[in-house]
């Protein structure tokens, strides 16, 4: 019997038991696969784009996040992608940004091309996709299982710095006019907050939800997916008609 067809069996006071059976990750896993994503980390942590054409300055990552269900902890046991956001020293405003986006994922793609540690890893698929905002996708392999990953990268601009975010900081968001969405990894920092930091009972709702939604909602070219035009699209691509992956959700 599948994981799906054991979900509307469960009793509600088994989901606990639910959860831990098929949809959390085994904690052997969870290591893998964020042991190997450190390789990343330090690869963006250590480059230093000096000199390079298309910036106004040199670019430094100042920091990076893992953000959705990796980096909040809600991933299901299936999944096989983690989301970066990598903040840039050469971003000081919401415009600038938006100038050189493009051009700083083309450099993070040149330079990785040639990382001898993601090498050894198995870098492939290396390629930068546009979409809201547009990023850096590849794929690479686990040390211990080699099994393959696929990592996403986005830059942003460190809007919020160290402190609290103030009415200054949404008052320059709303005149820089980007298309809605664009800016939102530079808010990533609160959203995993909002999740991560939340007590293991919500977590697991939260599986419970994108499992159900997985399984109840899969799309066929058939019929239009009920969430399509809104904002919650959750494991279906309006525009192409295609599911996405998880780290598409807004769990």
């Amino acid at each position: 019997m599948t994981a799906a067809q054991e979900l509307y069996g469960f009793p509600a006071s088994k989901l606990d038991a639910f959860v831990a059976r098929w949809l959390q990750p085994t904690r052997e896993w969870k290591e893998e696969v964020l042991e190997t994503v450190q390789t990343v980390e330090r690869f963006l942590r250590q480059e230093n784009f000096r000199g390079e054409r298309g910036l106004v300055r040199d670019a430094q990552v100042l920091k990076v996040f893992k953000v959705g269900c990796f980096g909040n902890g809600t991933a299901l046991r299936s999944t096989t992608e983690v989301e970066l956001v990598a903040f840039l020293s050469c971003f000081r405003s919401f415009q600038e940004e938006a100038r050189h986006h493009h051009a700083v994922l083309r450099l993070i793609q040149k330079r990785m091309s040639y990382c001898r540690d993601l090498l050894d890893l198995g870098l492939s698929n290396l390629s930068v996709t546009d979409g809201v905002p547009s990023r850096l996708i590849f794929t690479i392999q686990t040390r211990e299982t080699w099994k393959t990953i696929t990592v996403t990268i986005v830059p942003a601009y460190r809007a919020l710095g160290l402190a609290c975010p103030s009415s200054e900081v949404y008052v320059n968001l709303i005149e820089a006019n980007g298309y809605p969405g664009n800016f939102s990894p530079s808010f990533s920092e609160l959203q995993r907050n909002f999740v991560k930091h939340r007590p293991t009972k919500l977590k697991s709702l939260l599986r419970v939800v994108k499992h159900w939604y997985q399984q109840a909602h899969h799309p066929r070219p058939s019929r239009p997916h009920p969430q399509c035009g809104g904002r919650l699209q959750m494991g279906y691509s309006c525009s192409a008609g295609q599911p996405v992956s998880e780290t598409g959700l807004l769990l």
